[in-house]
C-alpha cells in the first residue's frame, strides 16, 4: 500500500549543476547562553537587517503562510543540491544498542510505523546534548521510520520549488517540542503551553490568552484572514477570531477573485491523521497528498490577480520526530514561558532565560520577489516570518524575538523588478493517494488508536471549541 517506484528512475533534479545554484548567506549570530557548550549554535542576530527597501517598496502586499506538519528538513529535503542536507551515510543506535544506518524510506504512508516521538522531552532525548543522534532511542525497538528520507522523485512539488523558488535549509522550528506550541509561535511569537491538547497556565484550560497577529493587523485596520481545513487552530483563543476565520473553499474564492487580504494564513487538513488520510503530512498520512496541497494553493495563487504583490511561504509548524543533522540554535523567552517550562539555561535576574528552538523543518519562499532556483542559508523560525509580516505592514513588533530572530525578507530579491513568469508547472496528478490504514493488512491498528488517541481527542477539542463559539464549518 502506497508504494513507491523504483528509485532507479532517473531525479528531477538530475540536471541540476550544483555550482550555479545561488547560496544566500543569512544573518549572523550573536553570541548565545554562557551556560551552554561551545559546540552549541549561537542565538540569533538582531531583526534590523540592513538592505531592505522601505516597505511600502516592497511589491508585496500579499504575505501567505502555509503550514504543514512534523516533518524534518533532511528527512524531506536533504537531497537538495547546494543546501546543508545529509541523509544517507548516517547511524543511529537504539535503545537494544543495535545500530541502524540511514536509509531511503519505500512506502509514502507507512502504516506499520508508529507517529515519531515530536515531545518536548523526546526532542531533547533526539537532540543528545548536541550529537543529533538520538532519534532512534525515542522510537519503539525495530521501528527505524524516524532516520528513514525521501528523494525528489517522491516529493515533486519540492522537486519543482528548488528548481524555481527559495529554499530555506536554516529555518528551525520555534520551540523543540511538539504541534501546538509550535502554532501557538506561528500566530503569537511565544507559546503559553508546553504540549499538544493541554491547558495553558493563564486559563487553567485551553483558551489562550496570548496576543497575535491577528489583534496587531485589528488594531491597524489591516485586512487579515486565517483560514482552515476542517479544525480552526483559532479556536483556541474562544470566540475572538471567529469572524477572521473561513474555510479553504473561501480561500481559494478569495485568490481567484484577487480580495486576498494583507495577511493570510492558511492550514491544511488535519483529520484522520491517525488513520492516515490527512493532507498536511503528519504521520501516518500518505505524503502525496501533502505535495498535491501544496500545489493547489501554489495554483490558487500563482493565477490569482494579487499574484504579481504576493509572497506564499510554506513552513512546517516541527520535525515531527524524524532525523536531522543540524543542532537547532537556541533563542530568548520570556519570563512568562519560563514559567510555563521552556528554559534551557539558567534564568536571568529578570526572569527570562534561553531556550532551544526545534529542529530544522522545510520552508518554501515562492512569489514574483522570491529567488530563482535558490537556497537560502540564513538563519530564520517563525518568528522571522512575524517580523517579516509586522516590517511590511508597520505593525509593532510581537513576542520577545521581534528583536532577535531574523526577518525573512532578507532572502528575498530586491535589486531587480519582480519577476511575474512562472515556470513550468509540476508534474503532479491532483488526485487523492493511499488509503485508510485500516485497510492495510501490515497496519497493527491497535497500537495505532492508542499511540494516536492524543490526536484524536486534541482534534475532537478543537472542533468542539469551533462549535460552542459559532465558528464556520468546512
Amino acid at each position: 500500500m502506497a508504494e513507491k517506484p523504483s528509485s532507479d528512475q532517473a531525479s528531477p533534479l538530475s540536471s541540476i549543476d550544483t555550482s550555479r545554484r545561488n547560496v544566500i548567506k543569512g544573518v549572523a549570530g550573536i553570541a548565545g547562553a554562557a551556560a551552554l557548550s561551545s559546540s552549541m549554535p549561537r542565538a540569533f542576530a538582531q531583526a534590523a537587517p540592513a538592505g531592505l527597501p522601505l516597505p511600502a517598496d516592497s511589491g508585496i502586499d500579499h504575505i501567505v503562510v502555509l503550514m504543514m506538519e512534523n516533518r524534518s528538513f533532511d528527512h524531506m529535503l536533504g537531497w537538495l543540491p547546494g543546501a546543508a542536507g545529509k541523509q544517507a551515510g548516517r547511524t543511529f543506535v537504539d535503545n537494544q544498542g543495535a545500530s541502524h544506518d540511514s536509509f531511503l524510506l519505500t512506502k509514502f504512508q507507512n502504516c506499520s510505523s508508529a507517529d515519531p516521538d515530536h515531545s518536548f522531552q523526546g526532542g531533547r532525548t533526539q537532540l543528545n546534548g548536541g550529537a543529533m543522534d538520538g532519534f532512534l532511542k525515542t522510537a519503539p525497538n525495530g521501528d527505524t521510520f524516524p532516520i528513514g528520507y525521501y528523494t525528489p522523485a517522491d516529493v515533486p512539488f519540492f522537486a519543482n520549488a528548488a528548481r524555481y523558488w527559495t529554499i530555506c535549509d536554516h529555518y528551525f522550528c520555534s520551540i523543540l517540542g511538539p504541534t501546538w506550541p509550535n502554532r501557538f509561535y506561528m500566530h503569537s511569537g511565544q507559546t503559553d503551553r508546553l504540549t499538544t491538547g493541554g491547558p495553558t497556565i493563564d486559563t487553567n484550560s485551553l483558551l489562550s490568552i496570548l496576543p497575535t497577529i491577528w489583534d496587531l493587523a485589528a488594531a491597524a485596520n489591516l485586512p487579515a484572514h486565517y483560514y482552515f481545513s476542517d479544525s480552526a487552530f483559532t479556536a483556541l483563543w474562544g470566540g475572538k477570531y471567529s469572524g477572521i476565520s473561513f474555510p479553504l473553499t473561501q480561500f481559494m474564492a478569495d485568490a481567484a477573485a484577487g480580495t486576498l487580504p494583507a495577511i493570510s494564513y492558511v492550514d491544511p487538513g488535519f483529520s484522520g491523521e491517525g488513520q492516515g488520510t490527512s493532507n498536511d503530512d503528519h504521520p501516518l498520512a500518505d505524503i502525496r497528498n501533502g505535495q498535491v496541497l501544496m500545489n493547489k494553493v501554489y495554483q490558487a495563487l500563482s493565477t490569482s490577480p494579487n499574484w504579481a504583490k504576493t509572497l506564499f511561504i510554506i513552513n512546517y509548524d516541527e520535525w515531527g520526530g524524524f532525523a536531522d543533522h543540524v543542532v537547532p540554535p537556541m533563542g530568548p523567552v520570556s519570563a512568562h514561558e519560563v514559567t510555563v517550562g521552556n528554559v534551557d539555561t539558567p534564568v536571568n535576574a529578570d526572569g527570562t532565560a534561553s531556550a532551544h528552538l526545534g529542529f530544522r523543518v522545510p520552508c518554501i519562499l515562492i512569489g514574483p520577489r522570491a529567488r530563482r532556483g535558490s537556497v537560502a542559508s540564513g538563519q530564520y523560525d517563525a518568528n522571522a516570518i512575524l517580523n517579516m509580516i509586522t516590517w511590511r505592514f508597520g505593525l509593532p513588533g510581537i513576542g520577545v524575538r521581534a528583536t532577535t530572530s531574523g526577518n525573512i525578507a532578507t532572502a528575498l530579491n530586491f535589486s531587480s523588478a519582480p519577476n511575474v513568469s512562472l515556470p513550468p508547472p509540476v508534474n503532479l496528478v491532483s488526485q487523492v493517494y493511499g488509503s485508510a490504514c485500516a485497510a492495510n493488512p501490515m497496519a497493527d491498528l491497535d497500537y495505532i488508536n492508542k499511540t494516536f488517541a492524543e490526536h484524536y481527542a486534541d482534534l475532537d477539542k478543537v472542533q468542539k471549541l469551533m462549535v460552542e463559539h459559532g465558528f464556520r464549518t468546512a
